[in-house]
């Protein structure tokens, strides 16, 4: 990571507390809670060439596989964590995130009716030099052992399909409430699997506990303000954990 990188980075967290603040008095200019938003299509599309073929000017390569959450459901992309952390830190960022998708439960039929596996596959074009994986609360409910196996295999998948780039999980988000027991299980599983595998696991906290206002109708999926604060809670912990790109 460059000094000029890092220190935007640094930066981020900075701003990205400046927006969150200043978002609890001003409206948001998108509507939220309405799953007839409009989303908008992927920001940015990579330059075709080997894996090391990003240009410099546009910035680090970076996808994003993750559920509803990550993608921004009832909101557009643009306003999604992953394109807010984009535009302050400077990324080339495509947002594969599913609708209803975990490591091992399949997507909404409307979205990608698939599981991380199928969205790793759509990333290994895209030649990205740092893989966001997201642990999602869509595997609740499923077999613990199940679980671990299906995380082991997507990080393992990310490794031999893109060697290069640099693998970085992320703990599951929850709303406002306290989450379930188990969420702490999918997210120890990214955990584990990223030790095992190779990679940095990150764990953002609760940046959605307590604050029922920042929730969409539906108490799932974030408002704009609540993309904010996660935004906001994944570059506090980038800084703190020292994560380089």
């Amino acid at each position: 990571m460059t000094t000029t990188t890092r220190s935007a980075l640094a930066l981020g967290v900075a701003a990205l507390a400046v927006v969150a603040l200043g978002a609890c008095s001003d409206q948001p200019s998108a509507a939220v809670g309405s799953e007839s938003t409009p989303r908008s299509s992927v920001r940015t599309t990579p330059t075709p060439g080997p894996p090391t073929a990003w240009d410099d000017a546009r910035g680090v390569g970076v996808v994003a596989v993750g559920d509803s959450i990550t993608g921004g459901h009832g909101l557009t992309t643009a306003e999604a964590w992953p394109a807010l952390m984009a535009d302050t830190n400077g990324w080339a960022l495509t947002n594969l995130s599913c609708d209803g998708a975990g490591v091992a439960a399949l997507g909404d039929d409307d979205d990608c009716a698939s599981a991380y596996p199928a969205l790793v596959k759509r990333a290994v074009d895209l030649r990205p030099q740092v893989v966001l994986l997201q642990a999602s609360s869509n595997d609740l409910g499923l077999d613990t052992a199940e679980i671990r196996s299906a995380t082991d295999r997507v990080v393992d998948d990310v490794h031999r399909r893109m060697p290069r780039a640099r693998v970085i999980g992320l703990s599951a988000i929850w709303n406002q409430d306290a989450p379930p027991a188990q969420l702490a299980t999918i997210s120890r599983a990214m955990r584990v699997a990223l030790q095992h595998e190779g990679g940095m696991y990150v764990d953002i906290g609760e940046p959605l506990r307590g604050h029922g206002d920042w929730m969409q109708s539906d108490d799932v999926h974030p408002t704009v303000r609540g993309q904010q604060a996660i935004a906001a809670a994944v570059t506090a912990a980038f800084t703190r954990d020292d994560v380089q790109f």
